[in-house]
């Protein structure tokens, strides 16, 4: 199962990189696997899970080595520890969830990107605002469909 939803991932996300519009960022449906991972698996399996994720996305998207890795990471240990302090199945909670973990992958960007001390390209809180938006109603659908109880 694990496998079938990467490559499913894969699918979307190049459909989506060439259907969406030029100059908007296109939902980060990696960041929405590994927080469904992280909400799924327990932390000493999400964790490495988030990070392999970011390197197979930097590794397909030709970017620096590490940095969707970086970012992945810092994301799911977020959700982690914002799970932990919050009711599991409350929309509240879920939101806060969410908003920590992808608060905190654009974190782990900005601080990969210090260390190394790389230029940053032009973004505008509008960008990120968008990028955050665009990327909920995908985790908040997966969530619901994967990771609801079974039913004998």
């Amino acid at each position: 199962m694990i496998w079938l939803l990467l490559f499913l991932t894969l699918f979307l996300s190049g459909l989506l990189g060439a259907l969406w519009p030029a100059g908007l960022m296109a939902p980060d449906l990696f960041l929405v696997l590994a927080l469904l991972y992280a909400r799924s698996l327990p932390y000493y399996l999400g964790l490495p899970w988030a990070f392999f994720l970011g390197l197979v996305q930097d590794l397909l998207g030709y970017g620096l080595l590490g940095l969707h890795a970086v970012g992945l990471l810092s994301a799911s240990y977020a959700f982690y520890a914002a799970s932990r302090r919050l009711a599991p199945g409350e929309a509240p909670g879920v939101l806060f969830a969410y908003l920590w973990a992808f608060l905190a992958k654009w974190g782990g960007y900005f601080l990969v990107a210090y260390w190394l001390r790389l230029e940053l390209p032009p973004l505008s809180l509008l960008d990120l605002l968008l990028e955050g938006l665009f990327t909920l109603p995908f985790a908040l659908l997966a969530w619901r469909f994967l990771s609801s109880p079974r039913r004998p």
